[in-house]
C-alpha cells in the first residue's frame, strides 16, 4: 500500500501542543469505554454492544454538530478514503470488544500500545514522513515488549490476544488514513462517516444477536460508550489533523495506566509480572522514540 505524499513540514509549536492535548483527551475517554463494554459484555452480546458504540455515537454527532456545522457535516473530499477509514475502525472495535471478553484490560491495553509503532512503521511508505534509524530501534524493540506480553509458545499463551494483535493493526491504519486525509477533510465530517459506517455495518448483525436490556442503568451504559467513542474519535482526528502521526502515537501509552487503574477498581484484575515487564519495554521504546522524535524537530527549527 504505497502512496505518494509530500514531506511532512514542520508545525508550529503550538499545533502540536493542541494535538498531544487532543490526543490525552481520546485516551481517558477510551479507557472509560472500554472499561464500560468489557463490563457489558459480560451480560450482553458483543455485537449489540458494539452496535450501540456506534449508534450512540452517531446520534451524538448529529446533535452536536449538526446544527453548527450543517451540510458542511456530510462533505468529504475523498470519500472512499473515508469510508476504507471508517471499516478499519469497526474491525478494529469488533475485535478488540472480543479480545477483552477474555483478557484483563491492562494486557489489551498493552497489546493495543504496539499500535503506534506500527505507525512509525509505515509513516515513510504511507505518509512520506522520515522513519530514520532511531525509529527503527524504537520499533523492533517495541515489538519485542508485544512478544513479551502475547508469550506465543508458552503454556499460558491466550489465543484470544490475537483478536487484540488485530484490532492493533486495523487501528495502525485507521490513525495513518487520520493523518493522511486530516489536512483536507473536517475533523466533524471525518469523525461521523466513521460513525455512519460502523452503524450501517454493524445493524444487519443485531437481530441475530440481541438482549433486551433490563435495567435502566444498562441503557445509560450503552449511550455512554457511544458518547465516548463519538467524543474520543474527534479528538483523534483533530490530533492527526495537527501533527505528524510519529509525533502523536506515542502518548497513547496512557491507556495503559488507565486501563490497570480501571482493570483492578472494577473487575480485580491485576496482571502478571510478565506483563508489566513487556509493557514496560514497549512504553520505554515510545519515550525513546518521542525523544528522537524532539530531537529532530530542533534540527529542523535550527535549519530554517
Amino acid at each position: 500500500m504505497s502512496v505518494k505524499a509530500p514531506p511532512a513540514s514542520n508545525p508550529p509549536t503550538d499545533r502540536i501542543l493542541r494535538a498531544i492535548l487532543a490526543i490525552l483527551l481520546s485516551v481517558a475517554c477510551f479507557s472509560v469505554l472500554n472499561a464500560i463494554s468489557k463490563t457489558l459484555t459480560e451480560h450482553y452480546p458483543v455485537v449489540q454492544v458494539i452496535w450501540a458504540r456506534y449508534v450512540f455515537a452517531f446520534m451524538f454527532m448529529m446533535a452536536l454538530f449538526l446544527p453548527r456545522s450543517g451540510r458542511a457535516l456530510f462533505r468529504w473530499h475523498n470519500v472512499g478514503s473515508q469510508v476504507v477509514r471508517g471499516l478499519l475502525l469497526f474491525f478494529s472495535s469488533y475485535l478488540y470488544f472480543h479480545g477483552i471478553v477474555y483478557l484483563p484490560l491492562a494486557t489489551a491495553a498493552a497489546i493495543s500500545l504496539t499500535s503506534p509503532l506500527v505507525v512509525t512503521a509505515l509513516s515513510a511508505r504511507f505518509l512520506g514522513e522520515p522513519v530514520g534509524l532511531a525509529r527503527w530501534i524504537a520499533v523492533f524493540v517495541g515489538f519485542a515488549g508485544a512478544l513479551i506480553v502475547v508469550r506465543p509458545g508458552h503454556a499460558h499463551f491466550e489465543w484470544h490476544s490475537l483478536l487484540v494483535v488485530g484490532s492493533t493493526l486495523c487501528s495502525a491504519f485507521y490513525q495513518l488514513y487520520s493523518r493522511r486525509y486530516g489536512q483536507t477533510e473536517r475533523p466533524d465530517a471525518s469523525a461521523t462517516m466513521a460513525t455512519i459506517v460502523g452503524t450501517v455495518v454493524a445493524t444487519p448483525m443485531l437481530p441475530f444477536e440481541w438482549a433486551t436490556p433490563t435495567f435502566g442503568w444498562d441503557w445509560v451504559l450503552f449511550v455512554a460508550i457511544g458518547v465516548l467513542a463519538g467524543v474520543g474519535h474527534y479528538f483523534v482526528t483533530i490530533a492527526y489533523s495537527q501533527a505528524p502521526a510519529a509525533t502523536i502515537a506515542p502518548f497513547n501509552y496512557g491507556q495503559l495506566i488507565g486501563a490497570a487503574i480501571l482493570g483492578y477498581l472494577i473487575f480485580d484484575s491485576i496482571p502478571d509480572f510478565w506483563t508489566w515487564v513487556g509493557a514496560a519495554v514497549i512504553v520505554c521504546s515510545g519515550l525513546y522514540l518521542g525523544h528522537a522524535e524532539r530531537q529532530r524537530w530542533r534540527r529542523l527549527a535550527i535549519k530554517k
